[in-house]
């Protein structure tokens, strides 16, 4: 029996206040993972911070990346717990052994999270950086082959986004993950559209590295994010940052320089994260899977679709056509610019954002809105 849309909305106080159409920056904040970052920050304050510490901690962590995985669609030991995205994509794209002649493929719909960390390290070991110009309403077969041209022998590594922060378009990851793997390279996927919004599988993705936050469609917290790294992957994914937690004991180090890490990816761990932070977010997804992660991403569909055909119907409205969707639509509206249309609609507290370059508005329709929701955005839309 699927939950009942009223009850879950309840959970969500945020989307009680306003018609919450932009997860894609930030999700609402559930009851379940606000309750236990109250309850994690009472505990710190009467009892000190030091009862978090020892199995306690280790524990409330090896708790959080299984339900992570379960995300994911891995195994626990290939989840590293980060603080978000770019946190994430950083790891991956630091932690290749360039050599000199590499050069990295990725596109011009990629965010600053996943584009940046690409530029830094082609600064840094003076690497070519080839940028796949893409266009709005493009076929698979098309986008492709813009890769495939794009991508030779030398590509270390493509850094690409799985859905587009821009339009919305979900992009083919294991046939862009096949043409570089050709060529003795690997991918890192930015999951930040989609880490939450679809439903993944790394057992069967072709993904080298995929990283997603807490904040935006698992409706947790900040500061609390995953990496998977394939278990095949880590011998080459080097550790570029080190600390305690990244070592497979307390004592696995010398003074001779040597150290051990952990087994599997929790070795890209580095240092204390904040624990009401990690409590809220595995209590979070508990939420999540209690209201049942296939009725999260089916009930995303199809409120997307529900977006699309009536925006369909307002005439000035100019849908980006993508041939698969999660929960991100953009478009135009003939005579408004996108920045405009944002702020007129938040003064009706319809909250939406725009993007730029190609400048679109963008909406976000997740698993918690109704289709009063989307029937408000509309008519707000037809009153501008």
């Amino acid at each position: 029996m699927s939950p009942n849309l009223s009850a879950v909305r309840n959970e969500l106080p945020a989307v009680q206040a306003s018609v919450y159409l932009n997860t894609g920056s930030y999700g609402p904040l559930s009851r379940a993972a606000a309750t236990a970052i109250e309850g994690e920050n009472r505990q710190q304050l009467t009892a000190g911070r030091l009862t978090g510490m020892g199995e306690s901690g280790q524990s409330l962590g090896a708790a959080l990346r299984g339900g992570f995985a379960r995300i994911m669609g891995c195994d626990p030991d290939e989840v590293a717990l980060t603080h978000h995205t770019t946190d994430g994509m950083n790891i991956a794209t630091w932690g290749i052994q360039y050599r000199p002649g590499d050069e990295i493929v990725t596109n011009s719909w990629e965010h600053p999270g996943g584009l940046l960390p690409v530029y830094a390290v082609a600064r840094r070991f003076n690497l070519k950086v080839r940028v796949v110009s893409l266009d709005k309403d493009e076929d698979e077969e098309t986008l492709l082959a813009k890769f495939e041209r794009a991508i030779n022998s030398r590509t270390r590594l493509l850094s690409v986004a799985h859905v587009s922060w821009k339009t919305g378009a979900v992009l083919p990851i294991d046939r862009l993950a096949e043409l570089v793997h050709c060529h003795g390279g690997l991918i890192a996927v930015d999951g930040a559209q989609s880490g939450g919004a679809m439903r993944l599988d790394m057992r069967s993705s072709k993904a080298d590295f995929y990283s997603i936050p807490g904040q935006k469609w698992l409706c947790g917290p900040e500061g609390i994010g995953a990496l998977y790294v394939n278990r095949e992957r880590l011998g080459d994914l080097l550790q570029t940052y080190v600390g305690y937690p990244s070592l497979r004991d307390g004592g696995a180090y010398d003074e001779t320089g040597i150290f051990l890490p952990p087994d599997g990816a929790r070795r890209y761990e580095v240092g204390t994260t904040y624990r009401p932070a990690m409590a809220g977010m595995w209590n979070g997804i508990q939420w999540l899977e209690s209201l049942g992660l296939e009725w999260v991403y089916e009930r995303t569909q199809e409120i997307t679709r529900y977006t699309r055909a009536a925006l369909s119907t307002v005439p000035s409205v100019r849908q980006v056509h993508t041939p698969a969707h999660a929960g991100l639509t953009s478009f135009t509206i003939d005579g408004i610019s996108p920045a405009a249309v944002v702020d007129r609609l938040a003064e009706d507290n319809i909250l939406i954002r725009s993007v730029p370059d190609p400048d679109l508005v963008r909406v976000s329709s997740h698993f918690f809105n109704s289709e009063a929701d989307i029937d408000r955005l509309r008519e707000g839309i037809e009153g501008l």
